[in-house]
């Protein structure tokens, strides 16, 4: 029987949704009616103690791309703004890559509901495609992401949505299927990032904001999270927000969380999943990344022989199962047919230090030190810290209690 970490990221997903319900407070609008709402499903008033969050007028999530709780931990002497915030360590969905996790934080979905489980998966028409990238051909992004983001909700209550981000982003195909709803506000620099949300929640009218750094994350893939290059990044990242919250108005809540953490793979670690010809054979593409892997098989090629094959020659390095063993783990969340297609008929989720290629990869892509996606304690550890109006409130308990109520 496979055995890997069975926290699916629930309190990721529970998060929006808990701040979507203290703005519905602040508003004068019923908690679990304004859930219920935004999930087309009945939601309990006294599940999970709605009555316990804060009034709020404005909500703002700060998403940091790869500021994992041990990467913060590390080198927390570098970020003393965060150092003094209230937070805690939380666990990402899986796998634990940007695409799946961030589509999760908007929408309070897990991966399998909103269909984006991985960093390159099998489109039914268009074939493998890149979930951050790999969007021409697809017009209809609701089929494909399947969950509506909550913007639309917090406009519903009377709240403006915003999503302040760089420029480069703003039309991507990513965007359109998981920031719909929102206001798109650019800004090229951290700094001018948070002084778009504070210009936004200082004004006075209530407002859903969802501020995105990538920074962190592309200074680890190019050089290591322990780069000074990463460091100069995170200092950028605790001096503007240190700004923002000094000006908060008083009923401003802030979370802080990011998608995923960060791992350095050296070049001496990669494995070369052609190595062998014969566990190749009946594998007809790989997709996912280098950190899970999904191997897509020919018609009537036995996984389960293929995934005990893969597994027997892995040994400690990887977890290996087939595409309905990781299912089965509920790692995913729920997970439809139509969702499970999408993955490969045998899944390579590393579990030593190591990353997974093809010799036939480009080698640009293995210049990638920074690397994430499956199921270790520093990827899939993230933070969660409390700024403003939520700070000595039970916020992140009622997060806690809420990740099996929200989120499928």
């Amino acid at each position: 029987m496979l055995s890997i970490a069975t926290d699916n990221g629930g309190r990721l997903a529970a998060i929006a949704p808990a701040g979507l319900a203290a703005l519905a407070r602040g508003l004068g609008h019923d908690p679990a009616a304004t859930l219920a709402d935004a999930f087309s499903r009945p939601i309990s008033p006294d599940a999970p103690q709605l009555g316990e969050l804060p009034a709020i007028r404005s909500f703002v999530i700060i998403a940091v791309d790869g500021l994992g709780h041990a990467n913060l931990g590390a080198r927390i002497g570098h970020a003393p703004t965060l150092a003094r915030m209230p937070r805690k360590r939380i666990e990402t969905v899986a796998p634990s890559t940007t695409g799946a996790a961030l589509t999760t934080l908007v929408t309070g979905q897990l991966p399998g509901t909103h269909g984006l489980l991985g960093y390159r998966i099998r489109h039914p028409e268009l074939g493998l495609r890149t979930t951050l990238s790999e969007w021409d051909g697809i017009d209809d992004v609701r089929a494909w992401q399947r969950s509506e983001p909550l913007f639309h909700a917090a406009e519903r209550l009377g709240a403006q949505p915003y999503v302040i981000g760089r420029p480069a982003h703003a039309d991507s195909g990513l965007t359109r299927a998981n920031l719909s709803g929102a206001e798109y506000l650019s800004g090229q620099r951290i700094e001018d990032r948070f002084a778009e949300a504070a210009r936004v929640v200082r004004g006075g009218d209530p407002s859903f904001v969802y501020l995105y750094v990538d920074e962190l994350d592309r200074a680890a893939h190019t050089y290591g999270w322990q780069s000074n290059e990463w460091v100069r990044r995170l200092e950028q990242l605790d001096a503007s927000l240190d700004g923002f919250l000094r000006t908060l108005p008083a009923d401003v809540g802030v979370v802080l969380t990011a998608d995923h953490g960060i791992i350095d793979v050296a070049a001496h670690e990669h494995m070369m999943l052609d190595a062998d010809p014969a566990l190749m054979q009946g594998v007809t593409e790989v997709g996912g990344e280098p950190r899970f892997r999904s191997l897509y098989l020919d018609a009537g090629v036995d996984a389960t022989q293929v995934a005990r094959a893969w597994a027997e020659n892995q040994g400690a390095l990887a977890w290996v199962g087939t595409r309905e063993e990781f299912i089965a783990t509920g790692c995913f969340g729920d997970v439809d047919a139509q969702a499970a297609a999408r993955l490969g008929d045998v899944l390579i989720a590393a579990r030593k230090r190591v990353a997974y290629y093809l010799s036939t990869d480009d080698p640009a892509a293995r210049d990638m030190i920074g690397q994430h996606g499956s199921f270790s304690e520093e990827e899939r550890g993230i933070p969660l810290a409390l700024g403003g109006a939520l700070v000595g409130t039970p916020f992140a308990s009622v997060v806690a209690r809420a990740a099996a109520t929200y989120a499928r």
